[in-house]
């Protein structure tokens, strides 16, 4: 499907279905997190579990949430890092079928060299839902989708004539002459301006009309920032508490950037949690204020697993967790893939907790169904509907397409491991070797207790449901990751080498008397550049062979054996 072809049936739609104003729909808001932690909000997702919450970090705006909703302590982001996670969410759609598995999925050029200009997303589902929703993306885009005013989104804060809008940046807007602009010294991380960005479109819409807004942040995402201001009130509760203050003294950025200290790291990352929590105490004030709270579904959620964790010793290794959760961002460890979860909204009890399983590609068929959308459900949806399990809790079911929640992470740098959830087991497949590990989640979700050797039966059970779902979706092997890698390393190496003569046909024309000078930098730039590629090869090579289930470098390795190699571009 094209997208005007697109754009055409859902304008058909939306005019089919037009409904009486009488019938009022509910709202709809979700903030989206980047990398935080399950555990890194004063938020404590588990009752059971007080390393669910963290010790220092004060997030008072989710507190609120949590008092007038629902904890979700099983919920899973799409994928372990960013983009996968933010197309997957869109969609309604595993990373599998969509076909974007990481954050730099070099697959999906091969799978989807059209890209998903085709496919639904939730803000076009409810615009044609007859439902007369008004939308409204801020933040953080998706660079692999374009931009979101071209993807139903009525509002949106991307620059006029971007290609890529917001994209996948971390903030970094582009200016008229397409170059990078740097973030506000005052609004780090663009924190304070998607607040308000949020709350102008409340104050605008909300009770005039349904609506749904996605507020992206771009933090905590490194690099850690905040203002000065932010930095010295949170640095004042953290020498308060007795924390610890080594390197502090070395701080003399303004505003805080990527500080060095693990103190200072710290403290900013607190500070960047806190403000950005500033955006929900808004989102529930403009909602009372406009009388919409009661009629409006609040999600806060993550893309991803922290990128901060915490570093412990196990059994000789140094090891990440994000509270009491194995590994974090980049991971199929539950640290890297279940994420801080808090929804309120109609029918949902006021300070509940929910371990019903769910997972981000469920928000568009719920949306879908609790909107009352007379239009039908948008093709190649993978998720279920929520509804059960907001009006039930603990006794509610999801009933979706796909089989299980399924994690397929055909990765060429980081550990290539196909997971599937389904009921209270998940099991963990290594594509490289086909080792195993089975965990029961609902007693085990530290993932401590490796069951694989002791249920042989229910590990082909789940293998072979996973398997066949990633067949069936087209969902990608590691060696096409691989081959697809290495063609696009060859493509880079290919485009650097043409470049480069064209800049030097153009300096041979200007005659200059530095010529050969500036020839010996460019010649040097370019085998530098060609030099990297190789080096990504390699790595490639070695996690061909790799059989470790946790991220590791082969940086060194890889540049040994690029060395052995290497042969100089000479002109």
């Amino acid at each position: 499907m094209n997208p005007r072809t697109k754009n055409l049936i859902l304008a058909f739609a939306t005019a089919l279905f037009i409904h009486p104003a009488s019938a009022k729909s509910p709202n709809f808001i979700l903030i989206y997190a980047d990398d935080l932690g399950y555990a890194d909000t004063s938020v404590q997702m588990m009752d059971s579990d007080p390393s669910t919450r963290h010790s220092f970090i004060k997030t008072p705006g989710l507190e609120r949430l949590a008092e007038i909703g629902a904890r979700f302590t099983a919920a899973y982001s799409p994928t372990p890092t960013c983009t996968g996670s933010r197309i997957s969410i869109q969609h309604g759609q595993s990373s599998a079928k969509i076909q974007y598995r990481n954050v730099f999925d070099v697959l999906s050029q091969v799978q989807r060299p059209e890209g998903y200009d085709s496919e639904i997303t939730m803000a076009e589902m409810l615009k044609a839902s007859g439902r007369n929703y008004v939308t409204a993306h801020f933040g953080k885009g998706c660079s692999a989708m374009g931009r979101f005013d071209e993807a139903g989104y009525d509002v949106t804060d991307e620059n006029p004539g971007e290609p890529g809008g917001n994209g996948n940046g971390h903030g970094s807007y582009w200016d008229p002459i397409k170059e990078k602009t740097p973030f506000p010294p005052d609004n780090p991380k663009r924190m304070h301006s998607l607040r308000k960005d949020a709350a102008d479109f409340l104050k605008k819409n909300a009770g005039k009309q349904p609506f749904f807004m996605m507020v992206s942040h771009y933090a905590p995402h490194i690099p850690f920032m905040c203002t000065r201001e932010a930095f010295e009130r949170t640095k004042k509760r953290w020498v308060e508490a007795g924390l610890d203050t080594k390197g502090m003294d070395e701080l003399t950025d303004h505003p805080i950037s990527n500080p060095k200290g693990e103190a200072n790291k710290r403290i900013t990352y607190a500070a960047m949690v806190e403000e950005m929590d500033l955006t929900l105490v808004d989102v529930l004030d403009g909602l009372e204020q406009s009388g919409e709270l009661e009629n409006t579904y609040v999600i806060f959620t993550s893309d991803n697993g922290g990128g901060h964790a915490e570093m412990r010793q196990v059994d000789g290794e140094n090891r990440r967790f994000n509270g009491p959760l194995q590994e974090g961002k980049r991971s199929i460890f539950e640290g890297g893939i279940r994420v801080p979860t808090v929804i309120s909204g109609p029918g949902i009890k006021a300070g509940s907790q929910c371990d019903v399983p769910i997972v981000q590609w469920d928000f568009l068929p719920t949306f879908h169904d609790l909107s009352g959308s007379d239009a039908p459900m948008p093709p190649n949806v993978d998720g279920g509907s929520l509804r059960q399990v907001f009006k039930k809790g603990n006794k509610g079911k999801v009933k979706r397409v796909a089989p299980g929640i399924i994690h397929h992470y055909t990765c060429h740098y980081h550990p290539p491991i196909s997971s599937i959830i389904r009921g209270d087991y998940k099991l963990m497949r290594h594509l490289n070797s086909n080792e195993f590990k089975l965990f029961n989640l609902k007693n085990d979700y530290r993932e401590e207790t490796n069951l694989a050797a002791e249920m042989p039966e229910k590990v082909r059970e789940l293998d072979e449901i996973c398997r066949n779902y990633v067949k069936k979706v087209n969902g990608g092997t590691a060696e096409q990751v691989r081959q697809a890698h290495h063609k696009l390393m060859d493509h880079f190496s290919q485009q650097s080498v043409y470049h480069y003569r064209k800049r030097l046909a153009a300096l041979k024309e200007q005659n200059l008397p530095d010529f050969e000078d500036r020839k010996a930098k460019m010649l040097k730039q370019l085998n530098d550049n060609l030099f990297k590629n190789l080096v990504n090869k390699e790595k490639t090579n070695l996690h061909r062979e790799l059989h470790a289930w946790r991220e590791g470098s082969a940086k060194n390795l890889a540049e040994e054996n690029a060395r052995a190699k290497w042969v100089e571009f000479v002109d």
